[in-house]
């Protein structure tokens, strides 16, 4: 039997927004069905889909967690959607969508209350991070990599690293980036070429990392280096770093992704997380619940495609009657919908098993695989459908097909996703 809820007019997000989530819950869903602008499955930001779903999952204990969703849908309508462009056209980090959001509780919400977390389950932190995909795909990465580095610490650091850095780093006062890829160690994570070694006292680190998220903007690194027991973890300083780089992106252009020098830095031998040499299974399972935020952000962007192409073909005439009425266009509408529906359920399967605290690699890559290929297409027809406005800037639709293209790449590439489920197939 799966747990009642844990919170009751308490979560958090804002002194007065969960109080004032059933009214504003009513007053959108009748101005939705008074228009009847978009058909049932775009009812409000909160989709009817992930609410059939919550309610599978929680059945009658469900009523406040979806409560809690709508009141966060209209938060991302009204505050984070509007400015998505800009941040994309100007490629500019979006430091106040994620000062809101951290205000809100958003990165709290899977955490336990000791270190001011809110205890909700973890489908319910995946599917606010679904909507804030959809709401804009910058700030849903930057966040779902921090909040990466948070459970990494919720997980495999001491206790007095937990009391340290897990209250800061929920509630937004300490900023982390993800380091590990380098150079020359991508999928082969193995291949660590920054050292750290142990100098009176002191830890000493030395070398590049490549593709940091969060590089520059952030104030603490999770950290990867080879120690002489092998691949170790570390809580790092981010002014540490020698310096930090930009690159440059196709999509997620709010996002920060950055190259970060470390040259003779000296770190607290206290900084070392968990065990030394065990650093490379800390990141692979780190990676696990990444995976599944990076399938959520993925089917988030897919639904933003994809509601702009059913408006579109509904707005748009050729041959004297709209796009909509064409059956290949509406193939392609019904593609994509069971696309993102599909992804959708692949990921919170994940997520509930993590949840559970029963083993979901497979299932993780597996949902990463799906919803990230499938979004991609589901972003692809949806240019298709707005034809030469669909490449081109006025419509604002390329922005979910580039963004989406790194999902297929980021927190493991789709070649990467096929071996390990591979593997676990045949290892059975």
């Amino acid at each position: 039997m799966l747990p009642k809820p844990r919170i009751r007019f308490t979560v958090g997000l804002g002194p007065d927004l969960f109080l004032r989530a059933e009214k504003r819950v009513v007053l959108k869903i009748k101005r939705f069905k008074e228009t009847g602008e978009l058909g049932l499955f775009m009812v409000g930001f909160f989709g009817a889909e992930q609410k059939e779903l919550i309610q599978m999952m929680y059945g009658p204990t469900s009523e406040d967690y979806l409560l809690l969703l709508e009141s966060l849908g209209d938060f991302f309508e009204k505050e984070i959607e509007p400015t998505a462009r800009q941040i994309d056209l100007k490629a500019e980090f979006p430091r106040e969508n994620i000062r809101k959001l951290f205000e809100q509780g958003f990165t709290s919400m899977g955490f336990p209350k000791d270190f001011g977390g809110l205890e909700l389950p973890w489908p319910i932190y995946v599917a606010a991070m679904e909507m804030c995909g959809k709401a804009c795909a910058s700030t849903a990465l930057s966040l779902a990599i921090h909040g990466t580095c948070c459970e990494g610490v919720r997980q495999f650091s001491n206790p007095g690293q937990k009391k340290e850095y897990l209250p800061q780093m929920i509630s937004g006062k300490k900023f982390a980036g993800f380091s590990l890829t380098e150079p020359g160690a991508g999928s082969d994570a193995r291949n660590l070429q920054t050292t750290a070694r142990l100098e009176g006292g002191q830890w000493v680190v030395n070398g590049t990392k490549m593709f940091t998220t969060n590089g520059g903007y952030c104030q603490l690194y999770f950290l990867f280096a080879k120690t002489p027991k092998g691949p170790s973890a570390f809580l790092v300083d981010a002014k540490s770093a020698k310096s930090s780089k930009h690159i440059d992106k196709l999509g997620y252009r709010g996002s920060v992704t950055a190259e970060v020098v470390f040259e003779n830095a000296h770190v607290p031998k206290e900084s070392l997380v968990g065990t030394e040499g065990d650093g490379f299974e800390y990141a692979k399972k780190m990676l696990y619940g990444g995976r599944v935020t990076v399938g959520a952000i993925s089917t988030g962007i897919a639904r933003a495609a994809f509601e702009k192409a059913v408006r579109y073909s509904r707005d748009r005439t050729a041959f004297g009657k709209p796009l909509s009425d064409f059956e290949m266009i509406q193939s392609k509408l019904a593609d994509m919908l069971t696309d993102i529906n599909a992804s959708r359920m692949m990921v919170y399967r994940a997520a509930n098993l993590k949840d559970q605290g029963k083993p979901f690699e497979s299932e993780a890559a597996q949902a990463k695989l799906f919803a990230s290929e499938h979004g991609l297409r589901v972003c692809d027809e949806a240019i298709q459908i707005h034809g030469g406005y669909g490449y081109a800037d006025e419509f604002d639709v390329h922005r979910h097909w580039r963004d989406s293209r790194l999902n297929t790449l980021g927190e493991g590439t789709s070649e990467i996703m096929r071996l390990i489920i591979s593997k676990n197939i045949i290892k059975g």
